[in-house]
């Protein structure tokens, strides 16, 4: 059973007049009722009553008739469907990122994606840097958002925005009630770090940290620096963190500016190299309109 039989039913079955259904159709009378017979062989029943004065449908056919509509109507959909993800208007975007970044600038940019792009499903997968990126080469994601750049031959990436690094202490600490702080000036804190060897970022911060002179008294090492407040309000130390850290973040802590020379942090795209996929080429395109980068921005 073809769709061109289907679609000959109906236009049959709403005009009742072989030859005006021909005419309908751009096709000649034998040919239809060619097509018509073939169906009715298929389905094993008479479709339509035929006689010299008149065509009407059966019951058969009325059933019949009810269902080639829907079937035309789900076929028609599923073409659409496809232009759209061919065009990316439709489809899925698989994300990997941290908690700390998904704080960050990236909320605010799906945000607004999801907004212009309704028919474009959005699923974020917070996941370590080492993970993210084996997702985007093995393909199980599209992009990810990560502190470090890539060293992958496969992998494309674009800076997405830059981030400032904050001192994170108990609202208690002797500098809470300063504008800034020095790293110096918690040299005799406790701290709760990013374990270095999680990701390249994780080790810029300890490096920051060792070059003011001092080698600093770990308490507590995690892999994700959402974990970093928790602790610190459980009484192990200070803390230096993503400023993104401090959005919905509450409890008796304090947030202050590094200074003098304050820590950043670079946020990158990282996605595979020419990869075409429509959803994704749309995603990047808003990317960078959102955050005011020139198109074709990725490098490898």
């Amino acid at each position: 059973m073809r769709i061109r039989q289907l679609h000959c039913f109906v236009v049959l079955a709403e005009e009742l007049n072989f030859t005006r259904a021909a005419r309908r159709l751009n096709m000649s009378q034998p040919p239809l009722s060619t097509l018509i017979q073939s169906l009715e062989r298929e389905v094993g029943t008479e479709l339509l009553s035929r006689t010299s004065r008149k065509m009407a449908l059966t019951r058969a056919g009325e059933a019949f008739l009810l269902r080639a509509r829907n079937i035309l109507a789900q076929h028609q959909r599923s073409l659409l469907e496809i232009d759209e993800i061919k065009a990316g208007q439709h489809g899925m975007i698989e994300i990997g990122t941290t908690g700390s970044i998904l704080r960050g600038g990236l909320a605010d940019l799906l945000a607004t994606f999801c907004r212009d792009h309704p028919r474009i499903t959005v699923r974020i997968h917070e996941q370590s840097p080492t993970i993210q990126i084996s997702e985007v080469i093995s393909r199980r994601a599209d992009v990810s958002f990560n502190r470090s750049i890539p060293a992958d031959d496969e992998l494309a990436y674009e800076f997405a925005w830059r981030e400032e690094l904050v001192a994170l202490l108990p609202d208690t600490h002797p500098a809470a009630g300063q504008e800034s702080v020095s790293i110096r000036e918690l040299r005799h804190d406790a701290h709760v770090i990013l374990r270095p060897d999680s990701s390249d970022f994780a080790a810029y911060v300890m490096s920051h940290l060792s070059s003011s002179g001092y080698r600093p008294r770990i308490s507590q090492q995690v892999v994700d620096a959402q974990s970093i407040p928790s602790l610190i309000v459980a009484g192990f130390g200070v803390g230096v963190v993503p400023s993104a850290i401090a959005r919905l973040t509450s409890g008796p802590l304090v947030f202050l500016p590094i200074r003098p020379d304050p820590p950043v942090s670079d946020v990158f795209a990282v996605y595979r190299q020419h990869d075409q996929t429509p959803a994704l080429q749309v995603f990047l395109k808003a990317m960078r309109e959102v955050l005011g980068k020139p198109p074709g921005g990725d490098r490898s």
